[in-house]
């Protein structure tokens, strides 16, 4: 059975992370955070099409990438073509026992389907002593925004009442081996040239199940009253929050 996140993903790689620097932008600020040592062992968790790879090549750390959607990794491949980059469940990885010195994973451990698995896994693949460290989204601003806004009413019209996609595993709780736990907020701040780059970017990543979940008349709709805000709002800059959750391994 073909997992449905993952299918969704390979679906959209073509043009995740191109309509809008989301991820990358995010990337950049969490390794600036991290500051790795040159020739430091990364593994980055669940690339997409590497994000986080490329931040980290960028510092000079020697990279293996895992992702278990195909046409991702495919596309690191061809991006980044001395990273090792497999496809690979990031609940069972195929990697030996504290290999790294750094493992990361971002935007990703609020969608897998068994966060405490993928967890348990980063841990036996980081030395001992050695870092961990994942981006999650942050809280919601108060800043008017027309799509978390048509997110929210639109929430009705899917199957379940909320069309939410992911688990609810929470850092803050800790986790057993993970130490010296902290958080630190990153936001980033992207102008929208129009409605329809905002619509595009929607669906270029893991929101767009949301929006695949839509009847085809909800999906137009929604997608028309988008670019009729947009409208109204020129010089639309895209500000998100999340949260560097970093920890060592015990």
């Amino acid at each position: 059975m073909v997992d449905a996140v993952v299918e969704h993903f390979d679906g959209v790689a073509e043009s995740y992370d191109e309509v809008l620097p989301f991820f990358s932008g995010f990337a950049k600020l969490a390794v600036e955070r991290l500051a790795p040592p040159k020739g430091v062992r990364a593994l980055d968790l669940a690339a997409g099409r590497g994000g986080m790879t490329g931040a980290l090549l960028a510092r000079g750390a020697v990279v293996t990438a895992v992702d278990a959607a195909p046409r991702m990794v495919a596309l690191l491949r061809a991006a980044h073509p001395g990273v090792a980059a497999s496809v690979m469940d990031v609940s069972r990885l195929a990697l030996p026992d504290a290999s790294f010195d750094l493992v990361v994973c971002g935007f990703a451990m609020h969608i897998v389907s068994d966060p405490e698995a993928t967890l348990r896994e980063a841990l036996r693949v980081t030395r001992p002593g050695g870092r961990l460290a994942f981006t999650v989204p942050g809280a919601a601003g108060d800043g008017p925004d027309p799509l978390v806004e048509l997110y929210a009413e639109y929430r009705q019209y899917q199957q379940d009442g909320h069309g939410r996609h992911g688990n609810d595993f929470d850092f803050a709780d800790g986790f057993p081996g993970l130490a010296g736990l902290t958080a630190t907020d990153l936001e980033i701040a992207i102008p929208v040239p129009d409605g329809e780059t905002y619509w595009r970017w929607s669906r270029s990543h893991g929101s767009g199940r949301f929006i695949d979940g839509l009847t085809p008349f909800r999906r137009a709709e929604m997608h028309a009253r988008l670019l009729e805000q947009m409208v109204e709002r020129p010089g639309f800059v895209l500000r998100r929050p999340a949260v560097l959750w970093t920890g060592r391994r015990g």
